[in-house]
């Protein structure tokens, strides 16, 4: 059964917490100050029945964090005025509040009607608040008249919650367990124990949850939602989490418990942000100003192009003084510094923007406020490292299905378990073919590149780099695991034909002695290393170390005569092969070394035993 969560919102003192009690007979003023002060400070929970939460939350100024803690996940909102005041300041803010996160249905709530004994009062609040939501999400809502002393309504009420709980269609599951903690405490003999509403996903006893920003991990000891024992939570409930091993110590509310591997703590994040119509603030570059993201709260600096006034949006870089956890497409609240009022709404368009600083600005300035479109704008910017569908969804954080809905939107090519544009796949094809050509002109001698070599150069991921060597695979040759094209050859002129002649025959005379290029001929090493190297592609000598050379002849008498010498002797010790091959201690150590490599030998401590790959 799907859990919904309603909350409450409107001015101090008129009259939330006791309307929730006369809806559940469950007084949510928990705490000793609240029934001292007479107001709600902090958030309170009630159940209307099994599937239903009441969050009441704190009306006073001083406590809108709490308020915004709250609204954050409430499925139906309940705007309580009471008729013998009327719309109040924080009426105002939490009506804004409400529409700045996304929240699409609700009930208007006149309270405290047994106080106005003049029905023409109360028709004339109710006509002020009509025009107070026109243009709103509240603006076709029920209005509903109570009184907690004397029943009014409350039953009318309660069948109007109930109406709309049941046309609530669960929202999109992001596909992973996530959950901001509103409110945590220590349980003796138990441990730390977190609350908070399932955003998305689900996870049972015994699974191993992250706590971010804090970058630890623990399990789940138990659970419960409304109250009673469960093994298992999943998307829309209140859930009281007990977590094994871990203290409060550094833990507080704003927090979230994830899937690991999923939610990373960020500094910085780029949003779309939506100023409200009426407010008399300003959004300026490096502005000091309160974020409020899930349910936390904290500090940051605006980056921006330009300055945004009330009824005005645009994309906003925050640079936060500590690290929160935050998501994609994720709705959040921005306050200004002092005094605080709440100024705009924001979306986010990047929780964790990679790029260096100058790259950034232009990034924030361009990024799309439709995920589909801002998709296609990150695949297209990271051309060379292009990622499979379920990385996105994980960057994205939703699930592959949403993915899979977008990219038919954007005319996304998949292939190979990676997505990419048209566009993206010929500018690579493009560099790559630009980098052999540069190649070949600066190195005509030499058949082919190394794939390291290529990756280098053009700075294409692993993947990357091997999907487009399969898809020019008709353009190239591989030698070796070098790569060259096909219309490129080798073509030494006549005196180079004399030097490779030359150096066949010296490297062959050498045997064993494995002489450097300087020490071949008096060309110049660079040439004589082009040579060289056109003489190993063709199979003829070996590079046996950095700079050493032995010859396929030699070679191939060296595997015969081991082959010979395994046949009667198990072992090989080095001053065996120096009389093997007649050559000094210096000489015999790198060679043994490159049979090993071969496989014509295996070491083992000081000896050698034959190899897998002697014949």
């Amino acid at each position: 059964m799907m859990q919904i969560v309603i909350g409450t919102s409107g001015h101090i003192d008129h009259g939330k917490t006791a309307l929730v009690k006369a809806l559940t007979g469950t007084d949510t003023d928990r705490l000793a100050e609240e029934k001292a002060r007479g107001m709600t400070i902090d958030l309170g929970f009630a159940y209307l029945d099994q599937s239903i939460t009441i969050i009441d939350v704190p009306g006073h100024e001083k406590f809108i964090r709490n308020m915004v803690a709250g609204v954050s996940t409430i499925h139906i909102a309940l705007l309580v005025i009471a008729v013998d005041d009327g719309i109040m300041p924080q009426t105002r803010e939490h009506l804004h509040i409400l529409k700045l996160l996304g929240v699409n249905r609700g009930i208007i709530i006149l309270t405290k009607t047994d106080l106005i004994t003049d029905e023409d009062w109360v028709d004339l609040v109710e006509l002020e608040v009509r025009d107070l939501v026109d243009d709103t999400f509240l603006e076709n809502a029920p209005v509903i008249r109570t009184s907690v002393e004397n029943g009014e309504g409350i039953n009318e009420l309660k069948q109007e919650i109930m109406n709309q709980s049941k046309s609530i269609e669960t929202g999109l599951d992001r596909g992973f367990f996530h959950l901001p903690v509103d409110r945590l405490f220590s349980k003796k003999g138990f441990g730390s124990v977190v609350t908070g509403t399932v955003i998305s996903g689900k996870t049972k006893t015994g699974s191993e949850l992250e706590i971010i920003p804090l970058n630890r991990r623990a399990k789940v000891r138990a659970m419960q939602t409304h109250g009673e024992e469960t093994n298992s939570v999943k998307m829309g409930d209140r859930a009281a989490i007990n977590l094994a091993g871990t203290e409060l110590d550094g833990f507080y509310r704003g927090a979230v418990v994830a899937e690991p591997n999923w939610v990373k703590a960020t500094d910085k994040l780029i949003a779309h942000v939506t100023m409200i119509s009426n407010t008399r603030w300003k959004l300026k570059n490096r502005q000091r100003v309160h974020l409020h993201i899930g349910t936390a709260e904290v500090i940051a600096m605006t980056l921006m192009s330009k300055p945004l006034e009330a009824g005005q949006s645009g994309n906003v870089l925050f640079v936060m003084e500590k690290p929160v956890a935050a998501l994609m497409d994720e709705r959040f609240i921005i306050r200004s510094l002092s005094p605080m009022e709440t100024i705009g709404g924001c979306l986010t368009l990047d929780p964790q923007p990679l790029l260096n600083r100058k790259a950034l600005k232009s990034w924030t300035d361009v990024l799309s406020s439709n995920p589909a479109k801002r998709l296609h704008q990150f695949i297209v910017h990271f051309w060379k490292s292009p990622r499979s569908m379920g990385n996105w969804a994980r960057y994205f954080h939703t699930n592959e299905r949403q993915v899979k809905a977008w990219i038919k939107e954007i005319n996304i090519r998949n292939e190979k378990g990676l997505l990419f544009t048209e566009e993206t796949l010929n500018n690579s094809i493009e560099l790559f073919r630009k980098i052999l050509i540069r190649f070949h002109k600066e190195n005509p001698y030499k058949k082919s590149l190394s794939k390291d070599r290529i990756k280098e150069e053009s700075q294409f991921s692993e993947n990357w780099a091997i999907f487009l060597l399969s898809y020019l695979e008709k353009e190239l040759i591989n030698l070796e695991g070098g790569y060259a094209l096909h219309s490129h050859s080798v073509v030494l002129s006549d005196a180079d034909e004399l030097l490779a002649t030359k150096l066949d025959l010296s490297v062959k005379a050498t045997a064993y002695r494995l002489f450097k290029a300087n020490e071949l001929s008096e060309e110049s090493p660079k040439k004589v290393l082009e040579i060289l190297h056109i003489l190993k592609d063709d199979g003829k000598v070996f590079e046996v170390a950095q700079g050493m050379w032995i010859h396929a002849s030699v070679l191939n008498k060296l595997t015969h005569d081991l082959s010979q010498y395994f046949s009667s002797r198990p072992i090989l010790k080095v001053a065996d092969f120096k009389e093997m091959t007649s050559t000094s201690r210096k000489t015999a150590i790198p060679l043994l070394e490159y049979c090993d490599k071969l496989g014509l030998t295996q070491r083992n401590g000081d000896f050698r035993n034959a190899g897998e790959h002697l014949a």
